[in-house]
């Protein structure tokens, strides 16, 4: 075993969630063809980590919390600009996200993928 699979075995050690890919695409319903979500990719490993940014803007009092959310998994998977993904936490807790960067996959070890909540009111 050389290194590199060794040290991607040892971060995968670290997923501890699993995620659903889901794509838009043409789906035919009767004679309609419409788009629709489709799961592409199931139950895959993965792991969700997220960073707390303060964003003062001027002339405000209080600053602007956000949170960026990063996504970690193999580097094999293709996720595609405009994908959703559904991240299922070890509590069973489902979260539904938009990708919003394209994947940083340099790594041999693991992806890193920026992505937003979706979240509908």
């Amino acid at each position: 075993m050389d290194i590199y699979t060794f040290a991607k075995k040892e971060f995968e050690k670290q997923y501890d969630s699993k995620m659903t890919i889901l794509i838009n695409e043409p789906v035919k319903v009767g004679a309609i063809t419409k788009n629709q979500w489709v799961a592409k990719i199931t139950d895959r490993p993965c792991r969700i980590a997220q960073k707390r940014v303060t964003n003062p803007a001027a002339g405000e009092t209080a600053p602007q919390i956000a949170y960026v959310t990063t996504l970690y998994c193999d580097p094999g998977i293709k996720i595609l600009p405009g994908s959703r993904v559904t991240v299922t936490d070890p509590h069973g807790v489902a979260r539904d996200y938009k990708r919003s960067s394209e994947g940083f996959s340099s790594y041999l070890t693991h992806q890193e993928i920026v992505m937003m909540r979706e979240v509908t009111a």
